[in-house]
C-alpha cells in the first residue's frame, strides 16, 4: 500500500511538474509595415522615393492642369466648329499621353515601394527573429495587413514599438561601421 502511494505521488508530482512546464506559448503581434516605416531607414527610404518621384508627379500634375484649362476652354467659350474640333483633339490626344505618363510612373513608384520594402524588410523580420528568440516569444503575427491569418490572439503583447528600438540598435551600430 506504501509503494502504490509513493508511486501515485510521484506520478501526480511528474503531471504537475510537465504541467508547469507546458504553459502556453508566449505570442506577440508586430506591425511590421508601422514599424519598417518608423525606422530612421525607413524614413530615409520614404525621403528617397519622394525626391525620385516627387518631381515627376509636379509635372504630371501640371499637365492635368494643362488639360483642365483646355478642357474649360472647351466648355466655356465660343468656337468655330472647326477650333472646336481642334481643340478637343488637343485634349483628348493629351489625355492619353497624360494617362500612358500616370500609369508608368504609378508602376515605376509601385516598383520602387517593393524594392525598398523588400530590403527594409528582410533586414526588419530578421530582427523580429532575433528580438522574438531573445525573449521567449513562439510566434509573432504580423498585423499590418487584413490578409494576415490571426484573427484573436489571448493575451497576445504588441512588440512593434520594441523592435522598432531594436532595429535601430542593430542598424545604427551597423551604419556606424
Amino acid at each position: 500500500m506504501k509503494l502504490h502511494r509513493a508511486i501515485i505521488l510521484g506520478l501526480l508530482a511528474v503531471m504537475l511538474a510537465a504541467a508547469q512546464s507546458a504553459r502556453a506559448p508566449r505570442v506577440a503581434l508586430v506591425n511590421i509595415q508601422d514599424a519598417i516605416l518608423a525606422t530612421t531607414d525607413g524614413q530615409n527610404a520614404a525621403k528617397t522615393l519622394d525626391a525620385e518621384f516627387g518631381p515627376r508627379k509636379t509635372a504630371l500634375d501640371e499637365d492635368q492642369k494643362a488639360i483642365a484649362k483646355k478642357q474649360s476652354r472647351l466648355d466655356q467659350e465660343k468656337l468655330s466648329d472647326e477650333e472646336h474640333k481642334k481643340l478637343q483633339q488637343e485634349v483628348d490626344d493629351a489625355t492619353v499621353v497624360l494617362n500612358a505618363k500616370i500609369d508608368q510612373a504609378d508602376a515605376d513608384l509601385d516598383r520602387a515601394q517593393k524594392k525598398t520594402l523588400s530590403e527594409l524588410g528582410k533586414k526588419m523580420v530578421a530582427v523580429i527573429v532575433e528580438f522574438a528568440t531573445s525573449t521567449g516569444y513562439a510566434m509573432v503575427f504580423d498585423t499590418s495587413t487584413s490578409q494576415a491569418p490571426l484573427l484573436y490572439a489571448e493575451n497576445a503583447t504588441d512588440i512593434t514599438s520594441e523592435v522598432i528600438a531594436a532595429y535601430e540598435t542593430r542598424h545604427k551600430s551597423a551604419a556606424g561601421h
